[in-house]
């Protein structure tokens, strides 16, 4: 049987349907008529297609100026170019009706879509009958499985964003809208259990592999399901979902305590939306789950970390958005932007995440006996893609960039590292004419820190010389990740850290030769704090730039800290050593109030039945 590929359908989608504006619409735009659709087993499949095709990309650097927000939304990374969204969320200026991350309205669209299939799939008729055994005993089943997955999937993207949502549990015609906009948002518990439901009513029912019809890769399997049922259930477990506290201690944002405000928000019932105790078993379903994608040992850590964001991956990458043939735009729109280089860098990473790599002793930079010094310079070599192959360059670095964690030089480009025929430069005083990746005279354009993010990009890309076109695809959920789930659930269920936890976070370590944890003489990582630092920084680190910082300091309860606020880069208009010193990006840090924990509900979505739907906490003004 000759079967439709996942990126085919995305683009018959992206050609034959247009999204709708309301999820209310009587007859939604993006089916020409609903009825179309169910007369023959092709026309349904595209239902299936349009919720693939709306997967998130949640770093799309070859949307140069909004691709990134997440990134730049966070501590990781400042938005060089002010036309961003990344503005919004940097300055607290985004609200209820301004908020490009939400997508409220597109989520329920697609909840709208999946119950359509769901409901209708078997009255199809599969008029070829050279496939229709196949498809009534093997495809449809899978596809209502798949939709099931990409259901629990969109539930936990508004989870993520809002915390309790209104459950819609079918599909709704026009005459039974009355009764939808009743519909309240109902408790985390009980949102959790509907997401986990979805997960395990469809992994049985789901393959392993595709490995025998690689025409299918990209579907949806049994371990992306396991794995959506994890994330979800880890969520459920975190600060911001569990209590509000840390070690017992109630988190204040400000003087305002997060669980008598933000946590306390209730119906206009009197329903409790949010738990306002702690309940340490959480933690112990969140592994339980994640083991069980462990288990299943279909997946193994892919030896070259780097190759992951500009390669497809089969073998780590248990679910992901199937992307494209990307030519050099994507590479162009992080690489350092002197003329010569043919690029446009829009990403500076900054100082706070480039101090969280650590040295390659397994040392954070600020521990006393890490060996890091800023101050003085370094004689060494460095591996560069040069003269269309590769070469060992000599180059003189500053201290602080010499015996870093491996993944400080795949992630970030800094001054004086060698890229292509020239060593990258950042220090604008440098006269370097035209050639100058530093701030200078192309402002709105150039690095802000003095750094730019080198992840996602391949190491031998040249823009202006015979530039590569790369087969990406965005990992939804790796193997990585799910390790330092395990890591992490275990550790915060434990009272200190055990052989498993040191385990899982290793396996991750190890892959980019890290040393293992505790590090010896190292008192801290005994500990469950000391641990727990540890995990939140490997996750910094191993998933830097992937669309998770922005939501994991936020259900850590962490996103308002100093840390995470404080917007610092280097002296991009100095020179010498005086360029190296710690310097403010704009004036006065990042904006995060309390209320910034969770998104609000659009206001729309408010007024359209007043009293039923309530306004996350400091957004009612």
């Amino acid at each position: 049987m000759q079967k439709l590929k996942v990126y085919i359908l995305m683009m018959l989608a992206a050609s034959l349907f247009a999204a709708c504006n309301k999820f209310l619409d009587v007859v939604p735009r993006e089916f020409h008529q609903e009825e179309d659709l169910f007369k023959d087993i092709q026309q349904a499949e595209k239902e299936v297609a349009v919720l693939y095709s709306r997967l998130p990309w949640d770093f799309n650097a070859d949307d140069g100026a909004n691709g990134t927000v997440l990134s730049a939304g966070s501590d990781e990374a400042y938005h060089n170019w002010d036309q961003s969204n990344a503005r919004l969320y940097e300055q607290g200026a985004w609200n209820p009706l301004s908020n490009p991350l939400g997508n409220y309205n597109g989520m329920y669209e697609n909840v709208r879509i999946a119950y359509h299939f769901l409901e209708n799939i078997d009255k199809v008729p599969v008029l070829e009958a050279s496939i229709r055994e196949q498809y009534e005993t093997i495809v449809i089943p899978r596809y209502k499985n798949e939709v099931k997955f990409l259901l629990a999937f969109y539930y936990f993207e508004l989870f993520k964003r809002y915390g309790p949502v209104p459950i819609v549990d079918r599909y709704y015609r026009i005459a039974e809208m009355n009764e939808l906009l009743k519909k309240d948002r109902r408790p985390v518990n009980e949102l959790v259990q509907f997401i986990v439901k979805l997960c395990d009513e469809a992994a049985p029912g789901l393959p392993l592999t595709y490995e025998a019809d690689p025409n299918e890769v990209g579907r949806v399997t049994r371990g992306a399901a396991l794995a959506l049922k994890a994330k979800t259930l880890l969520y459920a477990a975190s600060p911001l979902f569990n209590g509000g506290e840390v070690d017992g201690q109630p988190v204040n944002v400000n003087g305002q305590s997060v669980k008598n405000t933000l946590l306390a928000l209730k119906n206009s019932d009197g329903t409790p939306l949010f738990n306002q105790q702690y309940d340490a078993n959480k933690w112990k379903l969140a592994a339980d789950a994640a083991m069980e994608v462990i288990n299943l040992g279909q997946y193994n850590l892919h030896p070259v970390q780097q190759e992951l964001f500009y390669k497809r991956n089969f073998t780590e990458v248990i679910f992901h958005k199937q992307g494209k043939s990307y030519g050099a735009s994507w590479d162009r729109n992080l690489m350092p932007n002197g003329t010569d280089y043919g690029a446009s860098g829009s990403l500076s990473m900054t100082n706070a995440m480039i101090n969280s790599y650590e040295m390659d002793n397994g040392l954070p930079v600020d521990d006393p006996h890490s060996g890091y010094d800023p101050d003085i310079w370094v004689d060494t070599t460095m591996r560069v893609f040069r003269d269309r192959t590769w070469k060992t360059a000599n180059v003189r670095i500053r201290g602080m960039y010499h015996h870093r964690d491996p993944r400080f030089y795949t992630d970030v480009y800094f001054n004086g590292m060698p890229l292509l025929h020239r060593n990258v430069i950042t220090e604008f005083v440098t006269n370097a004419g035209s050639n100058n990746d530093g701030w200078g005279n192309k402002t709105g354009q150039n690095t802000r820190t003095g750094y730019y993010v080198q992840k996602w990009v391949d190491p031998t890309q040249n823009p202006k010389d015979r530039p590569n076109s790369n087969m990406r695809n965005f990992p939804v959920f790796r193997l990585a990740d799910v390790y330092l789930w395990y890591a992490e659930a275990m550790n915060e269920f434990l009272p200190a850290p055990n052989g498993d936890v040191y385990h899982y976070i290793n396996e991750v370590r190890k892959r980019v030769k890290m040393p293992a944890l505790p590090v010896a003489g190292r008192a801290e990582d005994l500990t469950k704090q000391g641990m727990r630092r540890r995990i939140h920084n490997e996750r910094k680190i191993e998933l830097a730039m992937e669309g998770h910082r922005f939501f994991d300091t936020r259900r850590w309860l962490i996103a308002h800290t100093p840390e995470c606020t404080q917007l610092m880069g280097l002296n991009i208009n100095g020179g010498g050593a005086d360029f190296y010193k710690p310097t403010p990006v704009r004036t006065g840090a990042r904006v995060f109030n309390i209320y910034h924990y969770l998104m609000p509900i659009p206001t729309v979505e408010i007024t359209k039945a007043p009293g039923v739907l309530v306004q996350n906490y400091g957004w009612e003004r």
